[in-house]
């Protein structure tokens, strides 16, 4: 029974650390894309929409900025 208990414990112990590091890896990524903002859109003339489809998502012509610049 006590060998059981353990597994249990060491099994919910490994699932919270590995949603606790996926939660992180997440908040790093979504922090590096994080460059779209109003001030781009007014350097460039153009509406959000041009470069997003839904924010913040981009479509063609935005994949082409972000690599571009």
């Amino acid at each position: 029974m006590q060998n059981a208990t353990m597994r249990a414990v060491v099994t919910k112990v490994a699932a919270s650390a590995s949603a606790l590091l996926l939660a992180g890896a997440m908040i790093v990524i979504a922090g590096g894309q994080s460059m779209a903002t109003p001030a781009i859109a007014s350097k460039e003339k153009k509406p959000c929409t041009a470069c997003h489809t839904t924010p913040p998502a981009l479509n063609d012509a935005g994949k082409k900025y972000k690599a571009s610049h």
